[in-house]
C-alpha cells in the first residue's frame, strides 16, 4: 500500500499534465489518471515493472487513444440518431420525436434494469463507471446491459432507417 501511495505521489501530477494534452479537458485527463491507477492498483500481484515512468507513460498513451476511439463512437451515434436528417427541400426526414417515440417502445421490451442502464448511458451521458457505482454493479456488468440494448434498437430499427433512406 504504502509502495502505491508513493508511486501516485510521484507520477500522478505528471500524468495528468500529458493526459490533459491528449484530452484537451481537465475532467477526462483526471478520469484517465485515475483509471490507470485503479487498473495498477486491481493487477499490482501480477505487475513485474522495471521502469514506472516509461511503463505510465505508455500506458496513459494508450488509456487515451482508447478514449479517443469511445469518443468517435459517441460522437457518430449523436451524429447518425441524434440530429433529424434533412432532405434536399430542408424538411425534416426523420422526426426526430417519432425516432424516440419508437426507441423508447421498443426499450419496454428489456427489462427495466437494462432499460434504466441504457438511459443513464444515453440520455444522461453517464459513464460505466459511473453507472456501474450508482447501481452497484460491475463495469462489465453495465456494459454487457448498454450492448443489449444497442443490439435490440439496432435490430427493430434497421427497418425503419432503411425504408426512410430508400426514400431519399
Amino acid at each position: 500500500m504504502a509502495a502505491f501511495e508513493a508511486l501516485y505521489k510521484k507520477y500522478w501530477y505528471q500524468l495528468y499534465c500529458v493526459a490533459c494534452k491528449y484530452t484537451a479537458s481537465g475532467p477526462d485527463a483526471e478520469e484517465l489518471v485515475q483509471n490507470l491507477f485503479e487498473k495498477i492498483w486491481r493487477n499490482r500481484a501480477s505487475l513485474q515493472v522495471k521502469n514506472w515512468g516509461a511503463f505510465l507513460t505508455i500506458s496513459l498513451r494508450n488509456m487515451a487513444v482508447d478514449f479517443h476511439r469511445q469518443q468517435a463512437v459517441k460522437d457518430r451515434f449523436i451524429q447518425n440518431y441524434q440530429q433529424p436528417a434533412t432532405t434536399s427541400d430542408g424538411e425534416t426526414g426523420i422526426d426526430q420525436e417519432q425516432l424516440m417515440v419508437l426507441i423508447e417502445t421498443h426499450l419496454h421490451e428489456l427489462p427495466e434494469k437494462t432499460q434504466t442502464i441504457f438511459k443513464l448511458s444515453r440520455y444522461e451521458h453517464k459513464s460505466v463507471k459511473e453507472i456501474a457505482g450508482h447501481m452497484q454493479l460491475t463495469e462489465k456488468a453495465v456494459e454487457y446491459h448498454i450492448t443489449r440494448s444497442l443490439k435490440l434498437l439496432r435490430r427493430h430499427l434497421r427497418n425503419y432507417l432503411n425504408t426512410y433512406f430508400s426514400l431519399l
